[in-house]
């Protein structure tokens, strides 16, 4: 960014300072949801001192937050420069993807005999928009995600809710990745049909294979989107 005040303008819809939680936390959530979503560019240096005096925060919460970062491999300190932007790597997306295969699985399975016929009617719905936006060329993030919240919900698995928060901002980026091809859209769409027609039927191995498959597929064209980038 060749406007140091562009850094600060990207993180303030992030950030959250009437929340309960420490200011040090409040700053780290908002760097790192801005990080992720890709809105500050790879090799971008982190200017404390900009941030500090933009939002009237001491630099201590602010050196915490951007430590914390740097233990995720969001950041990292070059000599002479401070902290920069490394952003999300192949690495990561191959981390997350290995992550999200176990945990979709066990919440699909469990979502699919906890679920009644009125949640089905719901999900069977959620599909349907999927085919309809697609025509009009909608927004088909949005429903994909809409899709993957409705079975953790009806899963019942409170606590494998909370893991996948922890890493919901790197998925968010990720299938904003994902669409962006036509061909990919098309057969996200296919899969989440056929993720449905499996569950209703309590086919565990067919669920089982629709979303690895699923997954590598989404996978692929992320990393291909990333390799363009």
């Amino acid at each position: 960014m060749k406007n140091k005040t562009d850094i600060a303008e990207v993180i303030e819809p992030n950030l959250n300072f009437s929340s309960t939680k420490s200011l040090k936390t409040t700053v780290y959530l908002a760097l790192r949801k801005t990080i992720i979503n890709g809105k500050i560019p790879v090799g971008t240096r982190i200017n404390e001192l900009m941030i500090s005096a933009r939002f009237n925060i001491s630099r201590t919460p602010l050196r915490g937050a951007l430590q914390r970062l740097r233990d995720e491999n969001l950041l990292e300190y070059v000599p002479d420069r401070g902290m920069i932007v490394k952003g999300i790597t192949i690495r990561d997306a191959y981390e997350i993807f290995t992550i999200r295969k176990s945990l979709d699985r066990l919440a699909t399975i469990t979502a699919m005999y906890e679920m009644s016929e009125a949640d089905f009617k719901e999900l069977e719905l959620i599909v349907y928009l999927m085919q309809q936006q697609d025509k009009v060329g909608g927004n088909l993030a949005s429903l994909f995600e809409e899709f993957n919240e409705f079975i953790y919900e009806k899963s019942h698995l409170f606590r494998l809710r909370d893991t996948i928060a922890n890493i919901q901002n790197y998925l968010s980026y990720f299938r904003e990745l994902s669409v962006h091809s036509k061909d990919r859209s098309k057969g996200a769409i296919e899969d989440h049909t056929k993720i449905y027609h499996y569950m209703k039927r309590k086919d565990e191995k067919q669920v089982g294979i629709l979303l690895d498959k699923h997954l590598d597929n989404a996978l692929n064209s992320i990393l291909n989107e990333m390799d363009k980038n």
